[in-house]
């Protein structure tokens, strides 16, 4: 998921970080801090937008800015995800997130290497759902989170959530859904929501990260919920679907809760499945 326009193809997938309407920012370090709600990243991005817009347009200007932009910024949750604070707005409604040094934006001059990375780093970067997600699936997300890009960025990064997501449903229809079904409103609109529990996890959740959790040296280790130390004897039918959103009490969520959610949002997804 790196910058704009966005680059190049695996296993037959378009660029996913610029892709119809939606954007992300992901690999940018958007969500890698302690606080990455939405409110928050949303107050980031526009910190970043208007400095990067006082800046004049040459090397010299855009290295001060970011300099001074990341001197804010707090640690990172995973040290290997770097912060780049040449991420920000790219419209003036605020609908799409992107790199403010490309030449594309800044009408000429490519700036990208007085961020986090170097040009080389961003032309050729492709984000691990780049390698997995086929390309129905990839436009699937795309087209239920278009012009959100802040959960467009956590689903589109989140491969196994989005897929037990899709296999929950087909669970209770016998339908997997499939782009023909996602130009129904009312499923899209379901299915939005049900992605959507990315977002209203408990603060500090670590769900937002998929099935993993920092390790001490910020490596991403498995998670797997303890459900013996719940009181319970078998796993949940939603496994897969409550691991990816972090369902465990030492992530500040109540399974019983969050399987109750996930079940409700489920069976709204399979009612409104045209033809399931």
């Amino acid at each position: 998921m790196r910058r704009l326009p966005g680059g190049g193809r695996a296993r037959g997938v378009n660029a996913l970080c610029q892709r119809g309407g939606s954007s992300c920012g992901a690999c940018c370090g958007l969500y890698n801090r302690e606080d990455h709600a939405r409110a928050a990243v949303a107050s980031l991005l526009a910190r970043q937008t208007e400095e990067l817009a006082r800046a004049p347009r040459t090397e010299p200007g855009f290295r001060a800015a970011a300099a001074r932009l990341s001197a804010r910024d707090a640690a990172p949750l995973f040290p290997s995800v770097r912060l780049c604070p040449l991420l920000g707005y790219l419209d003036p409604g605020r609908s799409r997130v992107g790199c403010l040094a490309h030449p594309l934006v800044t009408g000429g001059p490519d700036l990208r290497a007085c961020g986090a990375y170097d040009v080389r780093t961003c032309d050729s970067f492709m984000c691990p759902s780049h390698s997995w997600f086929s390309e129905a699936e990839a436009e699937l997300v795309s087209q239920v989170c278009e012009d959100d890009w802040y959960l467009y960025g956590l689903t589109i990064t989140d491969v196994p959530f989005v897929r037990a997501s899709l296999a929950g449903v087909a669970a209770l229809t016998g339908v997997l859904p499939g782009l023909r079904h996602h130009q129904n409103v009312d499923f899209r609109r379901a299915f939005h929501r049900l992605l959507a529990l990315k977002e209203e996890l408990m603060p500090g959740s670590e769900g937002l990260y998929g099935a993993f959790r920092p390790g001490p040296d910020g490596d991403p280790l498995p998670r797997q919920i303890d459900y013996a130390a719940l009181g319970r004897d078998r796993a949940s039918a939603y496994d897969v679907l409550l691991s990816c959103l972090g369902a465990d009490p030492r992530s500040g969520n109540d399974l019983d809760a969050l399987e109750g959610e996930v079940r409700l949002r489920l069976d709204a997804c399979a009612r409104a499945l045209p033809g399931g």
